[in-house]
């Protein structure tokens, strides 16, 4: 893996306005869909193309996987539980490197704390807070447990 995405879905309803059971079911609103468009774009932009998007199973996780997908129709999709449960961050970058084994380029979408404290881990600090839609995009020389990881850029859309 020589680039990873880590990207917070976009806005959502809360699960009252969505009608949904659970956390799980709320959907991205309008404003979350435009959020991710413009993410999406912006990651064009810097020339990130990724093989794979692995997202959370959260519906909002999974909508937001599938307006890049429109973007980055060439990739390959996978829903990640790990990213929504307990597991240790170091379990969970392990997990995401076996999905995404021998594949240069990997789009990553999920929730606040978890990608901050993966984005830390990675470059070895405190990650960023990520607002919604927001990304971190790393460049990777050596893989995952490579200690030259190198942030490239770091994206937030407008907020609403």
């Amino acid at each position: 893996m020589d680039e990873l995405v880590f990207m917070r879905h976009g806005l959502a309803f809360s699960v009252q306005e969505s009608g949904a059971r659970s956390d799980a079911g709320r959907k991205l609103s309008p404003e979350g869909r435009t959020q991710i468009e413009t993410s999406s774009k912006r990651l064009i932009e810097l020339g990130f193309s990724p093989c794979i998007i692995i997202s959370s199973p959260f519906l909002r996780a999974v909508e937001t996987a599938d307006i890049a997908s429109t973007l980055f129709p060439g990739a390959k999709r996978v829903k990640e539980p790990a990213l929504v449960s307990a597991y240790q961050p170091a379990d969970i970058l392990k997990t995401l490197t076996s999905d995404a084994a021998g594949t240069p380029s990997v789009l990553v979408i999920g929730h606040q704390p978890t990608l901050s404290i993966l984005c830390g881990l990675l470059l070895r600090t405190a990650g960023p807070y990520f607002g919604t839609g927001s990304f971190a995009y790393l460049k990777l020389s050596g893989g995952p447990g490579s200690d030259r990881v190198e942030l490239a850029d770091f994206f937030s859309p407008e907020p609403f």
